[in-house]
């Protein structure tokens, strides 16, 4: 049985359930779909939020057609000052201005010119200004998003860790509410075995199991692999061994405890001997 957590990337008061394919509030054993919404987070703050960034992206907007309009300015500016200072030069090898005129137009040409670069760098700063709230807008586009908590695969509520009106207080690690079952048609025991008998437990071996919910029935599985993180119990070394069982007719339910007993070596057509014969 493969499990996924779900969890929640916000924080929040939950405000509702979603439904599942039955139509009902979501509970334990509820079937949803892809996709299917299991909660929602009330989301009046990350809207407040995406409000406040779309008017920064306005404010970004009209910062950056100013600074733009700014620099056509300057420009002009620019323009009208060189063609002076150039004129300036002429009449200063005429020696038909004084040199205070003639410093007075290059400082203005001068002065025009740095303005210029002024402005263009003013431009750029509005430009980034405006990417920054376009960064903002998606941040908090996505804030809202995550206030309603879909489910990312099909399967069967196992387990619901949340009530209408509690907070979720998201951290560094989601906080858990739903527990979902992908496939409850094929389940999987994990089976201690202690080192001594585990060498004689070999991939796709047959192996039978019950339960204390079945009294008197047997189940079937097969061995799926044995896993190599040991650990040691009372001084003796255990390693789960996973044993693959099919439950097409959904009788067997998770976390059940199961008796396994694995089948290392099979006789046919045996000889059956009376144990008083032996005697």
């Amino acid at each position: 049985m493969e499990v996924v957590d779900v969890g929640a990337q916000v924080a929040g008061q939950v405000s509702e359930f979603g439904t599942g394919l039955d139509g009902k509030a979501i509970d334990y054993g509820s079937v949803v779909e892809r996709g299917s919404i299991l909660a929602k987070i009330d989301d009046s703050v990350y809207q407040a939020d995406l409000s406040v960034a779309k008017a920064q992206m306005e404010q970004a907007k009209a910062d950056e057609l100013s600074a733009a309009a700014n620099l056509e300015q300057v420009k002009a500016k620019y323009v009208q000052t060189q063609a002076e200072w150039v004129r300036a030069q002429g009449l200063s090898d005429a020696k038909l201005i004084s040199v205070s005129d003639f410093e007075s137009y290059r400082a203005s040409n001068d002065m025009a010119k740095a303005d210029v670069s002024a402005a263009e760098a003013a431009v750029a700063r509005a430009k980034a200004s405006t990417v920054q709230a376009e960064a903002a807008i998606e941040k908090a586009q996505r804030n809202l998003e995550f206030c309603t908590i879909r489910s990312p695969v099909r399967g069967v509520i196992i387990d619901r860790r949340v009530n209408i009106g509690q907070t979720v207080v998201s951290s560094l690690n989601a906080p858990s509410l739903f527990l979902i079952a992908k496939d409850l048609s094929r389940m999987q025991i994990w089976v201690g075995v202690n080192e001594a008998d585990v060498g004689r437990v070999a991939a796709g071996g047959p192996v039978s199991f019950a339960c204390d919910a079945f009294p008197g029935r047997e189940f079937k599985g097969t061995v799926g692999k044995v896993r190599l993180n040991a650990t040691m119990t009372q001084n003796v070394v255990m390693y789960t061994v996973e044993v693959n069982t099919d439950n097409s007719n959904n009788v067997l339910l998770p976390y059940l405890t199961a008796n396994v007993r694995f089948i290392v070596k099979e006789e046919t057509n045996a000889l059956i001997v009376a144990n008083a014969a032996l005697r």
